[in-house]
């Protein structure tokens, strides 16, 4: 109930439209962003929503010392959506409710609503509070949006304050050949203070102020209009039916066991990841989503908020999680990635090769928007564009949905195959390729050759792009050739003798590494594995049947041991999910721990990216992902992949986390089926698909086969 000693640490809110962290001075919409190349950032509208609330009489305002015992208490409701405070006034007999929230609905609306509660009887209220005083307070004027008052305002109805903001400076001209636009409407305008009468016989007191942001203010002012026509419960109300909607309909984990904390660190993680994402039923058509950015929609003003940029960190480590929502959610985040295809065209181009290579940093225009400090990483980690082939991949082998893949995921992966057959560099002779300086995920070392993350993803990608050929397009044989050389003959580097993948060519043992690197060639790649034949399935896979091999568990091992302390949350998830596959318990609990314990503050479970005691990103939703990672597809067991033309269901010996009984994960999607997925400390688990489609399967353990119809246990 009180408040993180650092602000910073508040809590998140968005609706995929608007979002801004409570207390903070700024908000932010979705896909707009003001700045040239590498300083371009999310375009900071002051917060107007910023309110705060006093009692007062003639004689001045209430004071701290009116303030009961417990002052004011915060409260994050998860469930209903709404950040909220609660003042109570023990000599006043006053209390005074405040809360705030982006409408998950009316998603082009912020809302503030503030309800005093007179305790007293009448009869005792004659030196009572006789109005409320309310204050904005949105920070500095913005440096991003040159503003106009369009409409000033009145009393009358339907007579709104209107201003019209502009960005002031294009991100690349080329692609944006004019400012962007917003208009932002208020039900009221607090340029001063406002007084709301409050006379002594009336009990309660109930007041809210609506703001309406749209790159049109037709739709501004009809959202706001629609707003208005409704009483402020229920206008509550529609907020919270959608955000029930979502735990109930489409996503939700529950612990149980003696695990409050860690059950409450699941659900702020899936709320916070949530909330940047768009709503898939809204009063107002969604505008096109431009991504998650690695703090979330309501930060990115600011370089550690990674100026609200997308990164690999949306395929690779939030979009597992994200697809488990809903298909459609995932849909919306890669379409980001088709529309800012031609861009990915004119930066391979510009950068002397052929296809498509997705910038490192991308945001409104889709070209390279990384920060001007740091050109190496722009240069060099050229795996981000096989990452959003391999989640390309990864969402067809969990939805088995070929028309998608043929509309947008194949133009995307024969792109990225192009450009990765025009960045390789080959020796006929030795038949082998290899990628010549680049930088893996381990931003500590640069300039480096054979990475062998970058590698592996690269093999992935040209085979999905092979594959995604013969099935969409009449693709020359020429063409698919080419790729297939390449990925034949891209080095994967191996020590024979200590049996483990060197990070890259030189990588020297006891080398200190930022983050996982090579360890992912398990998890989340599944490289170098291959199924036990006497569980084959066409469709659903059971038991121990995922082969982890000693290599793997020997990278684990190596890198353990080098990777430095102050390394990204979602490491040790990764380290975490990679040696349940290996069955190594002990260690897995430990790094799971290890990888939510020192990076959720306590208030209202924010993540930071780096431990307490370094400085890092707050809302760090890359975290948030790989810790859901950990959780669903480590101790779940649970993982989905390509296997010819089919989508395959992966299923392994379920473990439960450190005091935690039981796991229900509602839902996992498969194909066209629903799944709730029970699974408990004694290894039990129970796949229930029968929420939806009535879509069977067919279990293979060797040569036999068994229907099992909608649910598996």
């Amino acid at each position: 109930y009180s408040l993180p000693s650092d602000l910073n640490f508040m809590p998140t809110l968005g609706n995929g439209h608007l979002g801004y962290t409570v207390y903070g001075d700024a908000i932010f919409m979705n896909g707009v962003y003001n700045g040239p190349g590498g300083n371009s950032k999310r375009a900071r509208i002051p917060n107007w929503l910023n309110i705060s609330a006093e009692v007062c009489d003639r004689f001045g305002c209430a004071t701290e010392q009116d303030v009961a015992v417990n002052r004011t208490s915060f409260e994050m409701d998860l469930r209903d959506g709404y950040f909220r405070s609660l003042t109570s006034y023990r000599n006043l007999g006053i209390t005074v409710e405040q809360r705030t929230y982006p409408h998950k609905f009316y998603n082009r609306v912020l809302v503030y609503e503030v309800v005093a509660t007179r305790l007293t009887n009448r009869n005792s209220r004659i030196n009572s509070p006789q109005f409320l005083k309310l204050s904005q307070h949105p920070g500095s004027p913005s440096d991003a949006f040159e503003f106009v008052v369009i409409n000033n305002g009145s009393t009358s109805s339907g007579d709104y304050r209107v201003l019209r903001g502009r960005t002031e400076v294009l991100e690349f001209e080329r692609f944006q050949p004019s400012p962007q636009e917003i208009f932002v409407l208020f039900s009221e305008f607090l340029e001063q203070p406002l007084h709301l009468e409050w006379p002594t016989w009336q009990d309660q007191l109930n007041h809210r102020i609506i703001i309406s942001i749209d790159r049109e203010e037709s739709v501004a002012r009809s959202e706001l209009q629609d707003v208005l026509q409704l009483s402020a419960a229920s206008l509550l109300l529609k907020h919270t039916e959608s955000w029930n909607q979502f735990w109930d309909n489409d996503f939700s984990i529950e612990l149980k066991g003696n695990a409050l904390e860690l059950s409450q660190i699941v659900n702020a993680g899936i709320f916070y990841l949530a909330s940047s994402l768009p709503s898939l039923q809204s009063n107002q058509r969604n505008e096109p989503f431009y991504g998650l950015s690695p703090t979330g929609l309501g930060r990115g003003n600011l370089e550690a908020d990674y100026q609200g940029h997308n990164f690999w960190d949306t395929e690779i480590w939030m979009l597992p999680a994200v697809t488990q929502f809903g298909f459609e959610y995932a849909k919306q985040v890669l379409d980001y990635r088709l529309r800012k295809l031609e861009a990915a065209r004119y930066n391979a181009y510009a950068s002397g090769f052929k296809g498509a290579r997705f910038p490192w940093e991308s945001a409104y225009t889709g070209t390279e928007v990384t920060n001007p400090c740091c050109p190496t990483i722009a240069q060099q980690e050229i795996h981000i564009s096989p990452d959003i082939t391999f989640a390309l991949q990864k969402f067809f082998g969990q939805s088995g949905d070929l028309a998608w893949t043929c509309e947008t995921a194949w133009p995307i992966a024969a792109e990225v195959a192009e450009f990765l057959v025009s960045r390789v560099a080959c020796e006929e002779l030795k038949q082998a390729c290899h990628f010549l300086n680049v930088m893996g995920p381990d931003e500590d070392h640069p300039n480096v050759d054979d990475n062998v993350y970058t590698n592996a993803v690269a093999k992935i990608a040209l085979e999905f792009a092979e594959w995604s050929g013969q099935m969409c397009s009449n693709t020359s044989t020429e063409l698919v050739e080419k790729w297939r050389q390449v990925s034949d003959r891209l080095v994967i580097l191996r020590d024979e003798e200590l049996n483990y993948h060197p990070q890259h060519l030189g990588y020297a043992l006891n080398t200190t590494i930022k983050q996982a690197d090579t360890i992912l060639l398990g998890y989340p790649l599944r490289f170098d594995t291959r199924f036990d034949s006497s569980y084959i399935s066409t469709s659903i896979k059971r038991n121990r049947c995922y082969f982890y091999s000693a290599t793997h568990l020997n990278d684990l091992k190596v890198y353990a041991n080098v990777t430095r302390e102050s390394g990204p949350a979602m490491t040790w998830s990764m380290f975490a999910a990679n040696y349940l596959r290996a069955e190594e318990e002990a260690k897995a609990h430990e790094y799971f721990e290890r990888g939510y314990k020192s990076y959720v503050r306590p208030e209202f479970k924010v993540w930071s990216e780096t431990p307490i005691g370094y400085e890092g990103s707050a809302n760090f939703l890359t975290g948030i992902g790989g810790f859901l990672q950990a959780l669903i597809f480590g101790y779940g067991g649970l993982d989905f992949t390509r296997n010819g033309n089919s989508s395959w269901m992966i299923m392994s010996t379920p473990v439960t986390p450190p005091n935690v009984d039981e796991v229900t994960v509602n839902y996992i999607r498969y194909g066209k089926s629903k799944c709730r997925y029970v699974f408990t400390n004694t290894s039990a688990a129970n796949l229930d698909c029968g929420f939806k489609s009535g879509q069977a399967f067919e279990l293979h353990q060797g040569h036999t086969r068994s229907v099992i119809g909608e649910a598996l246990n």
